[in-house]
């Protein structure tokens, strides 16, 4: 029995492991360019091994996925957890997200580069957002039917908010020597989520 949990455990600390590397890989290299005997190299195990955890490359890029936002749900209601007040829980829900992408960059950067969908047009892994951006939705509906938000178009407020949280985290390398900044620096994410606060007010403030 013992020795049966005891390869349990090493199974699973090996699948998580496929999963660590692959999301960086994924998100680093695409999805064309990642290559499961470099992943397999990177944790000292044979690609063979791979498939004994996920039956394909796809299977491996989708369970990718459904752990990005399956882990970004948890965080965020756990953030949630009683807050009544719509824009209490609208705040919460977006500083959660910020601090979310900002600890798990290559996170990120996966979704931003699946936003584009430019490698594979016809066969889009499946939408494991929809909960996370329910729950934005939720938010916003349930502020508007109280009156604290005003009526707004709920998608482009989630667009606006999200996008501009993975393009804080992705793009400090994108806008020049003259403009560094550091996604993690304590002060630049304070200063990022005053912003999208404002930016927010200023959306859905019914005065």
């Amino acid at each position: 029995m013992a020795n049966s949990v005891k390869k349990a455990r090493k199974g699973e600390a090996t699948r998580l492991q496929i999963l660590q590397v692959a999301e960086r890989d994924f998100a680093e290299l695409g999805y064309d360019a990642t290559r499961l005997e470099a992943i397999g190299d990177s944790i000292g195990i044979k690609r063979a091994a791979i498939f004994y955890h996920f039956r394909s490359k796809r299977e491996l890029f989708e369970d990718v996925f459904a752990g990005i936002h399956s882990s970004l749900v948890a965080h965020t209601e756990d953030r949630l957890a009683g807050a009544s007040d719509p824009w209490e829980r609208l705040l919460l829900l977006v500083e959660s997200w910020v601090d979310f992408m900002v600890a798990r960059p290559a996170a990120a950067r996966l979704i931003l580069r699946n936003c584009a969908n430019a490698e594979h047009p016809d066969d889009y892994s499946p939408d494991f957002s929809q909960n996370a951006l329910q729950m934005f939705r939720d938010i916003i509906a349930d502020g508007a039917a109280t009156g604290r938000f005003a009526p707004s178009a709920s998608m482009h407020l989630v667009n606006l908010l999200s996008g501009s949280i993975l393009h804080y985290v992705c793009n400090p390398q994108q806008l020049g020597d003259d403009r560094p900044y550091r996604p993690d620096d304590p002060a630049e994410v304070a200063l990022f989520k005053s912003i999208l606060r404002r930016t927010a007010r200023a959306i859905v403030d019914p005065g």
